[in-house]
């Protein structure tokens, strides 16, 4: 029965239907400490995995939220739009991540900007034998609903580590990451445009000429470090811009395959090292 369950829920993922459009829903509170937000939008997002950097054979990503947010923010291998989203205090809410053949594991993101700059997200890792994890989750080719609740067991939280709480019902319509359309290995992928924009931005880091990196860089990628190097005098900088350069120099002797989905890319130098680009203004840019 597992083997059938497995088989069903893979055909139900692979069929490639017309997007469902209809507005994702959301009724319930999340509580934070003693803070109540309440949960109104959900989103649901599948990702296949093919270039093969995620911890899990295939991911499911469920927003539940505070306000409507575009459904591209849950693209994307990890750091996802939406978690950089959260960090600048435009949305609240619930990010939750498994494999579709596995729903008792669950990693869930409070979507809440963090007490100081700088600090990661609050993640929880949920996992149970024996009984379910969800309240009810129900697949089809073109939606996900369900329902969750969690209670933490403390008396308290603080700012760092709040006392986390929620009950929610969702229904979201179900996207797709893009589908892959060039996967290139060898000479191909060293000369592919991703590549040439890694080698200029090097180029850029040795130089320290912060111009040309922004340039390269893309609209989320600048908006990041802007914050990051506000945080740095010159000299710092410079060091930083020469490190980073170094350790990139070294990784392009790595490249195995270059990914890309329409207008966003990834050179893979390994199985836990990559590096992103999109497609913006009518050029690539790095994404990291």
């Amino acid at each position: 029965m597992k083997v059938l369950g497995a088989i069903l829920i893979f055909f139900a993922f692979c069929v490639l239907p017309a997007y469902a459009i209809d507005e994702g829903t959301a009724q319930g509170i999340l509580a934070i400490n003693d803070e109540k937000i309440m949960l109104t939008h959900s989103y649901a997002h599948f990702h296949d995995n093919a270039e093969g950097l995620l911890d899990r054979s295939a991911e499911l990503r469920i927003v539940i939220s505070d306000r409507e947010i575009p459904h591209e923010s849950l693209r994307g291998i990890v750091f996802l739009p939406v978690e950089d989203m959260a960090r600048e205090n435009r949305v609240r809410g619930l990010l939750m991540q498994l494999d579709p053949s596995d729903q008792n594991k669950v990693l869930v993101t409070l979507l809440k900007q963090p007490s100081s700059p700088g600090h990661s997200l609050m993640t929880l890792t949920l996992s149970v034998t024996g009984q379910k994890l969800f309240k009810k989750l129900l697949l089809s080719n073109v939606r996900v609903t369900g329902e969750m609740e969690y209670a933490d067991t403390r008396k308290e939280g603080d700012q760092d580590l709040p006392r986390l709480t929620y009950d929610v019902k969702f229904s979201a319509p179900l996207f797709r990451e893009l589908p892959v359309t060039a996967d290139l290995r060898g000479d191909e992928a060293q000369n592919s445009p991703q590549a040439i924009i890694y080698r200029e931005k090097i180029n850029a880091l040795k130089r320290g000429d912060f111009e040309e990196v922004k340039r390269l860089s893309s609209e989320r990628a600048n908006r990041r470090d802007t914050a990051m190097l506000a945080r740095m005098d010159d000299q710092t900088k410079k060091a930083f811009a020469a490190e980073a350069a170094a350790d990139m120099e070294q990784s392009l002797k790595l490249i195995k395959r270059v990914v890309v989905r329409g207008e966003s890319a990834v050179i893979i130098f390994s199985e836990k090292h990559w590096a992103t680009f999109v497609h913006e203004g009518g050029r690539w840019k790095t994404g990291d």
